[in-house]
């Protein structure tokens, strides 16, 4: 089953890590928080989307948050699965969707159509290859990164699924911390 939740675009990402990157510099008391160099344009597959390649030039994984992602060029390939995703979600066309990171264990989708971003979303306490929701989060990658990942959806993003109070207490996430660094959220 598809839901659609649209969210406008902010900024590009290459605004956005260098940004971001700058202030994990500035503040080397986050130790969850990683950015890796940008993988260099020859070890980028011909065969990945142009956003995701801009993205993987910029910085060739990231790690925001103590369970959230975005694969590097070599795991995008690794974390293939579409009939695991057929089964999970009822996706019809799940060859369409790259798995460019996780969220928990839930994976991050890219449409490879039309380059809006998914994710796949169980109820709380569930597994989503078990059965999840196929949720559109974003209508492009800069749009995923500056409203969820770098903005005021990303708890949204990562809360989603919490149970009580004490899954909801930020205090400890090195991410959110940074976003607070930047002033891209309330501290």
């Amino acid at each position: 089953m598809e839901m659609v939740v649209a969210v406008p675009s902010g900024e590009t990402m290459e605004q956005l890590v260098p940004e971001l990157a700058r202030v994990r510099d500035e503040n080397p008391d986050l130790p969850s928080v990683r950015f890796h160099e940008g993988a260099p344009a020859e070890e980028l597959s011909d065969e990945l989307p142009a956003d995701v390649r801009r993205l993987l030039a910029l910085s060739n994984g990231i790690r925001f948050g103590v369970q959230a992602s975005i694969h590097s060029a070599a795991e995008i390939w690794y974390f293939q699965g579409p009939e695991t995703l057929a089964n999970a979600t009822g996706a019809t066309n799940p060859e369409d969707y790259l798995n460019i990171g996780f969220v928990g264990e839930e994976p991050l989708l890219f449409d490879t159509r039309d380059g809006s971003v998914w994710v796949a979303r169980s109820e709380p306490g569930g597994l989503w290859y078990q059965g999840s929701d196929l949720l559109r989060i974003a209508d492009d990658l800069d749009g995923f990164l500056s409203e969820w990942v770098a903005g005021p959806r990303y708890l949204e993003l990562v809360l989603s699924k919490a149970q009580d109070e004490e899954d909801r207490d930020l205090d400890w996430d090195d991410w959110w911390r940074l976003l607070q660094a930047a002033g891209r959220v309330p501290a």
